[in-house]
């Protein structure tokens, strides 16, 4: 059976749910290039475009787009606006957070020696090490080492992906360390790793500069407050805002940061559209009530919950389950071993229905999906499970 449903197709469809939603209400942008409609249940994720930004931060972009300002006095403005709103000595606004960190990486190589700047991926001086724990070396659909070596770096990892000590990250400082890169992150290792505040106590008797990764985290103020040197983020992640970045931390670091725009940072640019609807995104995120926002999503969790149960489907179980760092909840589906369908498959059908429903897939191979609420609509929970039954019973 065709698990796509279209307008016609949901009357059709086989519940115990009233009123089908019809799948083609909400308009498709993509449709020109042919491009079925995606109904994100997987997250803030960069392959789906990570936020789908409020209408205000549209807003701004679209008047931002169709005007004309000096760019170094925009950065300068809004760059002054961010450190205010987080709490930092300084900001810088970048492309993206993978953009960020090679920003960073850039900064403690070079300062602010403009010569320097514009000799990278040639290191003129003797620190080239940046030293990160090799549970920490993760892909983020591209590698963290490689974001690392592009400034001409070496990236020295230490430890073992189950175990890292004190004694590792001692013994690996040297002459040559410029900086520490610590990840949070969930594709990173977080059992027997060394805690942010160790990894600063370390690098504080040596005079080493810690850079926290921290793209996908919700909150801008943590990681200085424990000694980071930098912090960087992704602005369409957490704060919802179109495809940016942001470095926030020391005021001379900074200063190297937006330096690297005579540099490396030039072909990472990013433009006055981006720059406003990142700061006006920010503006509402920081306005934002945890509580109510954690209430609001697990309300769609439990939406989606009932819905999918509603269907009473066999094989399928499901529960509710939090982040393990963020106030995140999020539905898992398990798939039973001898159900009739595994949950790769099942994960497979549904990016190929029409919409396409995309999921958080990373314990997939133990047979759990998991349903992310971020930037799922309520209205969206009725077409998942409709399709999840379509599928399931077809």
């Amino acid at each position: 059976m065709n698990a796509n449903i279209d307008a016609n197709e949901n009357t059709k469809v086989k519940a115990n749910m009233d009123d089908p939603i019809d799948s083609d209400q909400i308009m498709n942008p993509f449709e020109a290039v042919q491009l079925p409609r995606v109904i994100n249940a997987a997250g803030k994720m960069t392959y789906l475009g990570s936020s789908a930004v409020r209408s205000e931060v549209a807003s701004v972009m679209s008047a931002a787009s169709q005007s004309y300002v000096d760019m170094a006095a925009l950065k300068q403005a809004i760059q002054l606006r961010v450190a205010e709103l987080t709490g930092a000595e300084a900001a810088c606004i970048t492309s993206c957070a993978a953009a960020g960190i090679i920003v960073s990486i850039a900064a403690v190589l070079t300062g602010t020696d403009l010569d320097k700047v514009e000799a990278l991926p040639e290191i003129k001086g003797g620190k080239h090490e940046v030293i990160l724990q090799k549970g920490h070396a993760v892909s983020f659909g591209a590698n963290l080492t490689q974001m690392i070596r592009m400034t001409g770096a070496t990236a020295k990892e230490i430890g073992t992906v189950n175990g890292v000590k004190p004694y590792h990250l001692e013994g690996a400082i040297t002459e040559a360390t410029a900086a520490i890169v610590y990840v949070v992150s969930h594709h990173a290792v977080s059992n027997e790793m060394l805690s942010l505040p160790e990894v600063v106590a370390i690098a504080s008797k040596h005079h080493i500069p810690v850079i926290v990764d921290a793209a996908a985290e919700v909150d801008l103020k943590l990681y200085l407050a424990q000694g980071a040197a930098l912090a960087v983020y992704s602005g369409h992640k957490a704060i919802g805002g179109p495809t940016s970045g942001l470095i926030i931390g020391r005021q001379d670091l900074i200063a190297a940061c937006q330096l690297q725009e005579k540099g490396y940072a030039r072909a990472m640019k990013i433009g006055k559209e981006n720059i406003m609807g990142f700061y006006t995104a920010l503006t509402y995120y920081l306005k934002e009530d945890p509580q109510e926002m954690a209430d609001r999503l697990k309300e769609i969790v439990e939406k989606l919950q009932a819905d999918i149960r509603g269907c009473g489907l066999t094989g399928i179980s499901t529960k509710m389950a939090w982040d393990a760092t963020r106030p995140i909840p999020r539905l898992q589906l398990i798939v039973e071993q001898n159900a009739a369908m595994s949950a790769k498959q099942l994960i497979g059908r549904l990016e190929q229905n029409n919409p396409s429903i995309r999921t958080r897939n990373h314990s997939a191979d133990a047979g759990m999906i998991q349903f992310d609420p971020r930037e799922l609509k309520i209205e969206e929970t009725r077409i998942i499970a409709q399709v999840i039954q379509r599928i399931w019973e077809g």
